[in-house]
């Protein structure tokens, strides 16, 4: 399976419904699609869509799974063109009324005390979590890590979202999180640091299922896959309504 391509077409189809409506956050949804590639599709990562459960801190990027789990068949395809409309199931940010969706969040830092009680639960299960970097502002994450730690709660894997950017700016400058694999492992975690476009990084390093603890910190940048949106903070919530514009960033990704 050709993964850059199921990438595209992911961005693709995430762009066309996000555009159609102008409801919600492109750019956060943007930025993750290769590490959602890579678990869902990627059969050497230890995830496994029927078995294991991914949860979003990080709600507002959500929607990235989407064209995923359309293209799973949980849903209709159809769906993708309801995004947001009377009638249609896919809302703003996953929930668990979606085929394929685990918890509704919208609240930064409320996902990984909940993903902390269901791993702590349900100890023969495996979760995932994606967290936003400025949703690392939330003290609740830092509580939660306590947990997390002290429980050794090896079957929740946390992979952070690093694009360096929140709504107002590059979070190095608004506050800074840096050094942040050094606190992570202050907590007591294993931590990988890699690249989150990269397949092969990103499957060797979820390739077996964690012994311990586990974040990884995934590089990545905001907006991926579109050039003039790239690592520009403004367009956290600014999705473009041209439809030149769009037919363009549509071309770009064929």
């Amino acid at each position: 399976m050709n993964l850059a391509e199921k990438a595209k077409m992911v961005r693709r189809e995430v762009i066309k419904f996000k555009t159609a409506t102008g409801n919600g956050h492109l750019a956060s949804s943007l930025s993750i699609i290769d590490i959602l590639v890579s678990l869902y599709y990627d059969e050497k990562t230890f995830f496994s869509h029927t078995n294991d459960f991914l949860l979003y801190g990080k709600a507002h990027g959500g929607p990235a799974a989407y064209p995923i789990l359309a293209d799973l068949g949980y849903f209709s395809k159809d769906e993708l063109e309801k995004y947001c409309r009377p009638g249609g199931i896919l809302r703003l940010h996953p929930d668990q009324s979606i085929p394929g969706c685990e918890f509704v969040g919208g609240s930064l830092g409320n996902a990984i005390g909940y993903s902390a009680g269901l791993a702590w639960a349900n100890r023969h299960k495996n979760y995932v979590l994606i967290l936003g970097d400025a949703e690392l502002y939330e003290g609740s994450i830092w509580e939660s890590l306590i947990f997390i730690s002290h429980f050794q709660l090896k079957n929740l894997t946390i992979i952070v979202d690093r694009n360096g950017l929140g709504i107002l700016g590059e979070t190095e400058k608004l506050l800074r999180l840096e050094p942040l694999k050094q606190k992570f492992e202050s907590f007591g975690f294993t931590v990988s640091v890699i690249d989150g476009h990269d397949f092969d990084a990103l499957r060797s390093t979820l390739a077996d299922k964690p012994s311990v603890p586990t974040v990884v910190i995934a590089n990545t940048i905001k907006s991926k896959g579109v050039d003039f949106m790239e690592n520009k903070a403004e367009f956290h919530t600014i999705i473009p309504k041209d439809p030149q514009v769009i037919a363009q960033m549509l071309e770009d990704l064929k």
